[in-house]
Formats: C-alpha cells, sequence, structure tokens
C-alpha cells in the first residue's frame, strides 16, 4: 500500500522545495559574468560533470543524486557563453529529473 501511494505521489527529490535548493546552489556556484573556466572548475568540485564541446551552442553540466529509494535524480545546469568561449552569458538550470532504478 505505501509503495503504491509513493509511486503515485511522484519521485522524492522533484518537489518545488527540491528545485528551489538546487537553483539556490546554481546561484552560490556560478554567475552571469563569471569566466567560463572558473564556472567550469566551480561546477565540477561541487560535482557536476560538464560537456564544453566548442559545437555545441551551450554547455551542459549535470551531476546524479542518489536516494536510499531506488530513485535517481539528475541535476542539470546549461551554461551560455560569448562566442569566444570566455565569460558565461547566463545560467540556467534545468528541473530536477527523477526515475526509479
Amino acid at each position: 500500500m505505501a509503495a503504491s501511494a509513493l509511486l503515485l505521489t511522484g519521485c522524492p527529490g522533484m518537489g518545488p522545495r527540491d528545485n528551489e535548493r538546487f537553483q539556490a546552489v546554481v546561484a552560490r556556484t556560478v554567475a552571469t559574468g563569471m569566466p567560463l573556466a572558473t564556472a567550469l572548475s566551480r561546477l565540477a568540485k561541487a560535482g557536476f560533470k560538464c560537456d564544453p564541446r566548442a559545437a555545441a551552442p551551450e554547455i551542459t553540466c549535470g551531476r546524479d543524486r542518489q536516494s536510499l529509494l531506488p530513485y535517481v535524480c539528475i541535476q542539470r545546469v546549461n551554461l551560455a557563453t560569448d562566442p569566444e568561449r570566455t565569460t558565461v552569458t547566463a545560467v540556467t538550470p534545468k528541473p530536477i529529473a527523477c526515475a526509479g532504478l
């Protein structure tokens, strides 16, 4: 019964408060106007893995968060840069996505 209720209420870690906390972490870690190298370094220290390929319009960074329950949540943030890819021009945290294992 309890397992059914958990499945029907959605994955843990996806609520509005979880997303607000994640956005606050991103805001403390990286900011618009920051040198890209600094932003990538700070995100790496916070456990994010980034894909800074030159062909992509934005740099996507993500990290997995696992819980005691059989779920994994992915926290993602996209960084837009200037044409030379030296400065962050926009920071866009994405909604947390969770899935059962």
